[in-house]
């Protein structure tokens, strides 16, 4: 099906068109992409320090949730906002866009979510693995633009085999993380607050690029 795609990005469907993954992320670059703050005082201060030293794949600027509900049925915006389900919080890239535009090109859509913390974020990781996750999430975004299958398979299509050794106990990963160690990984556990569910990553300590991702029960 991805194939297809590929070959065919713009399909007739009845009165309009039906647009690729990709294709609808053509007009990223042009876009500002809008970083939603989420009231909390610390982890904005980090959020603000780290999307400003870090994001280089479209322009940026920051705003309120209050912004995010005004604005988000345009498609003038991206936004990076912070997403919950029962059991995680994600940082999730979001076009902007009104869902009921018969223009598929003009509504909106969740791009990437990248899981960060329980749903209820207290452990504190978060603050520590914020720039990888930055780092993630412009990897995903640049790939997904060139290609199809990266755009349609999310975060497992940027993993790349794992080299070097990888840190399993959680201090140690942190001190290699910090540290930005060569050659080595870090395993990230996030464990849901409120049943057995788990996320496990692996994600480089120096260059900050997801090698696995994987989700158990």
């Amino acid at each position: 099906m991805i194939a297809i795609l590929a070959v065919c990005q713009i399909c007739a469907y009845g009165e309009g068109r039906v647009y690729t993954r990709k294709a609808r992320l053509e007009d990223f670059p042009s876009r500002t992409t809008r970083v939603v703050l989420t009231g909390g005082q610390m982890f904005d201060i980090v959020l603000k320090e780290e999307i400003s030293s870090r994001w280089m794949a479209s322009p940026y600027e920051f705003c309120s949730v209050a912004d995010y509900n005004k604005d988000r049925n345009t498609d003038l915006y991206y936004f990076i906002r912070f997403t919950y389900d029962n059991d995680f919080t994600y940082m999730t890239l979001t076009k902007g866009g009104d869902p009921d535009n018969e223009n598929q090109l003009k509504q909106g859509f969740d791009v990437v979510r990248i899981p960060i913390a329980p749903a209820v974020m207290a452990g504190g990781d978060e603050l520590v693995y914020l720039p990888a996750y930055i780092d993630i999430m412009q990897e995903y975004i640049t790939r997904a633009r060139e290609s199809e299958k990266v755009a349609y398979r999310g975060l497992k299509g940027i993993c790349s085999k794992t080299i070097g050794p990888v840190h399993t106990d959680r201090d140690e990963a942190i001190a290699a993380f910090l540290a930005g160690d060569a050659f080595a990984n870090a395993k990230v556990v996030i464990t849901s607050s409120s049943s057995n569910r788990k996320i496990e990553m692996v994600i480089t300590t120096d260059t900050h690029e997801l090698r696995s991702i994987r989700r158990k029960n």
